[in-house]
């Protein structure tokens, strides 16, 4: 669809229960067999280009957002750093490249999921159905305050002395879950399990990289945390005081 289709579309006001998701995907062969299999489910924008995506982001708000990393002239990850300035909501990475060093700078710059191309429908339903209903239950707290901190469940943001630190979902739940649990030991598979909702399996490295990214929003000094701190081979402890 172009993306003055997408504009139009969207100032017509087309009432919807559905939640919207924009999938970013340049072969129009994979991307046309994805929005046919998703529109069961959900309202389905499909686009081919970063540029694209960067227009349509800022007139339409969109419930998750699926991207591909290999896109013409601005790579999906690239566009993920670029989206994280201005939305909230998951962005799930689809790509064919499945190696390490790829998915941990996908989650890096702001991703909050991402699943090696191909996968059947089902399971990338799944991982969409997860994303949101982690989303949609951070909606439901309100506020938050631990020193000079705050959580603010209402306009889903986070500040530290006043200012407005931009998180990612999952950077958001996690310290939502620590501070809710100021002054505790939470471990390590702890935290996976309730963020993620599923065992760790003993594999916890995807929430190094989180916390890693999550202390140079948070802390004055990230080498010296005085929120987030690390119980070496144990977990972690948000200071309350």
């Amino acid at each position: 669809m172009k993306v003055t289709e997408c504009l139009v579309n969207a100032s017509a006001g087309k009432e919807t229960v559905m939640d919207k998701i924009l999938l970013v995907e340049d072969n129009q062969e994979i991307g046309g067999i994805i929005r046919y299999y998703l529109e069961k489910e959900y309202d389905v924008t499909y686009i081919q280009s970063a540029e694209d995506a960067l227009l349509l982001t800022d007139h339409i708000r969109f419930d998750a957002i699926l991207l591909d990393v290999m896109l013409p002239n601005m790579d999906g990850i690239t566009l993920c750093q670029q989206l994280r300035k201005n939305i909230y909501c998951p962005i799930i990475f689809i790509s064919c490249l499945g190696d390490e060093e790829t998915i941990i700078r996908a989650l890096k710059m702001g991703g909050d999921d991402y699943l090696v191309k191909p996968f059947k429908g089902p399971l990338l339903i799944a991982h969409i159905e997860a994303n949101l209903r982690r989303s949609r239950m951070l909606r439901e707290e309100k506020e938050i305050r631990v020193r000079d901190i705050i959580l603010d469940q209402e306009m889903h943001a986070v500040f530290r002395n006043g200012q407005e630190v931009l998180l990612s979902p999952l950077e958001y739940e996690i310290l939502y879950y620590l501070m809710q649990h100021k002054g505790k030991l939470i471990s390590f598979k702890e935290l996976y399990s309730e963020v993620w909702h599923q065992s760790s399996i003993g594999d916890v490295r995807t929430i190094f990289v989180h916390i890693h990214n999550l202390r140079k929003k948070i802390e004055p000094d990230p080498d010296n945390p005085q929120y987030l701190k690390t119980v070496r081979h144990d977990g972690y402890v948000f200071v309350k005081e």
